[in-house]
């Protein structure tokens, strides 16, 4: 059997539980606006489930990665913060992760080799300091745009809120005229005409915040119309490369053979289930973010 058994529920019942996370979530994002503390927390919440999940998925496959590395490679993600009091420049910061990351992968890696005494002592290590960083990074740079820019906020909403915007409308989209499939040995309902889709309204969305919204928050001597061009670019690319992460979501549970990381969202999956795709578009936003601040 190539998936986990899990139990079926109702339309009504995913509604549901997509409401509460919904809810959930604006807990945390809308007060996140006064202090972004709050919602570095509600990251470090994510980083720590997404890595409980994780090391879960890939022992399914008898690989034994070392819990504490793995979960000491989650705090990396909090180096921004640390790094905060001591300058505000976010090229400091994500310095400073950049060097810690490739630190910790090369010793962490040689430390599971050393401890685990099995043939796969090297794909546990490798496994190790993978997970770390697919975790770390987009956390870190969510980190990076909260605190270290005067209206990084607005681009957190938006490294946030844009891959599930892309993902509702590429769902809708493929269910309504998709035919040719993308990645059929991945994801077997995923279309082309379903990628197309989320990546068009993503961009459309996005072109239209900026030019409503975005143009006078950001206070820039920037046309209008340039500003609407070059966020319509962005969300495009940002709706590209949020597929791809969750396509790398897709490809790492079938691996595994399972179906979702974990069911504590009823109909939705895990916390990587929803978050697979914005692990993904942080990092986007966080050049977005030093272009436009």
């Amino acid at each position: 059997m190539l998936f986990r058994a899990c139990p079926k529920l109702t339309m009504k019942q995913r509604v549901v539980t997509g409401i509460i996370f919904t809810m959930v979530i604006l807990a945390f994002v809308v007060p996140g606006y006064f202090f972004p503390y709050i919602l570095t927390s509600f990251l470090t919440i994510v980083v720590f489930m997404g890595m409980r999940e994780l090391i879960s998925c890939v022992k399914t496959k008898g690989i034994t990665p070392s819990s504490g590395l793995s979960y000491l490679g989650a705090l990396l993600s909090l180096l921004p913060i640390v790094v905060l009091p001591f300058s505000h420049s976010p090229w400091v910061a994500i310095s400073v992760y950049s060097l810690s990351v490739l630190m910790f992968s090369i010793i962490g890696a040689i430390l599971v080799v050393i401890v685990h005494d099995n043939e796969h002592a090297f794909i546990d290590g490798v496994s190790t300091v993978s997970m770390s960083v697919y975790l770390s990074f987009p956390i870190a740079c969510a980190n990076i745009i909260l605190l270290y820019f005067d209206k990084g906020w607005y681009f957190f909403v938006i490294g946030l809120f844009a891959p599930w915007i892309s993902d509702v409308f590429a769902y809708f989209t493929g269910s309504l005229i998709g035919k040719r499939k993308i990645v059929p040995h991945i994801s077997p309902k995923k279309t082309w005409e379903g990628c197309i889709g989320g990546a068009v309204f993503c961009s459309a969305l996005m072109a239209l915040f900026f030019g409503l919204v975005m143009h006078d928050v950001l206070d820039t001597s920037i046309s209008v119309s340039s500003t609407v061009i070059f966020a319509g670019l962005g969300g495009l690319f940002i709706s590209v490369v949020s597929q791809f992460g969750d396509w790398m979501a897709s490809a790492i549970k079938r691996w595994a053979g399972i179906k979702d990381f974990s069911n504590l969202l009823p109909g939705h999956g895990g916390i990587l289930d929803r978050f697979d795709s914005t692990l993904f578009s942080f990092p986007v936003t966080l050049v977005l973010a030093l272009i436009f601040l």
